[in-house]
């Protein structure tokens, strides 16, 4: 698990071999109509698994244009595949394919431009390092707060992507971070804006799932 976040030599042809890889199973995936509605489609809607695909990235990545671009191009790659597949397969028609990229995937592949610049810089091991981890495992923290909270009502349906979510916080901190305060930081800063967030839904009427 060290070697995956940190000693890849992540040159450009494991780049599109990975994105290739990514996508097709992705689509793949979202072919099986016995899984529908359980934790192995959510890779193709939700953000977890693609977050530790993007850090897994970047991390083993030596300047930070050259992470900002391999990320773009990983999700370049990888996204549009993943409609491709199904509609090859007959499962999903064109329109809401482009609906479905244009609309959710493609603003995600751009912001992956200073993403991957800002995210290189979670493995520093300091205590910006840290903070910068600690946004990432953020947006993992919201995501297994939502699936918690999607399976009180269709447990266990999305059980598996909550676990997903929360354990690769754990993971990619005690991977990245090797000191004391990185790694505290990278695990505080998630629980207190995570919350934060909960108390802004919470005063607007909101909800996150």
């Amino acid at each position: 698990m060290n070697k995956l976040f940190g000693h890849i030599k992540m040159n450009w042809l494991r780049v599109i071999v990975f994105a290739v890889a990514a996508g097709i199973y992705t689509g793949a995936v979202m072919l099986i109509k016995p899984l529908r509605g359980t934790s192995f489609q959510d890779i193709g809607i939700a953000y977890e698994w693609w977050v530790i695909f993007a850090v897994v990235l970047v991390v083993n990545c030596h300047k930070g244009w050259e992470a900002m671009l391999k990320c773009f191009v990983f999700f370049l790659i990888s996204q549009p595949l993943v409609y491709l597949v199904q509609i090859a397969a007959g499962a999903l028609e064109i329109d809401k394919a482009q609906m479905y990229y244009f609309n959710r995937w493609l603003p995600a592949t751009f912001l992956t431009l200073p993403g991957g610049l800002i995210a290189y810089f979670c493995k520093k091991q300091n205590a910006f390092g840290g903070i910068i981890l600690g946004l990432g495992n953020t947006i993992q923290a919201c995501l297994g707060v939502a699936y918690s909270g999607v399976a009180l009502n269709r447990f266990p349906s999305p059980l598996l992507s909550a676990l997903v979510s929360f354990v690769s916080i754990f993971v990619m901190t005690f991977c990245i971070q090797k000191k004391k305060t990185g790694r505290t930081l990278a695990l505080l800063l998630p629980v207190v804006l995570t919350l934060i967030f909960l108390a802004y839904l919470k005063a607007t009427g909101r909800v996150l799932y």
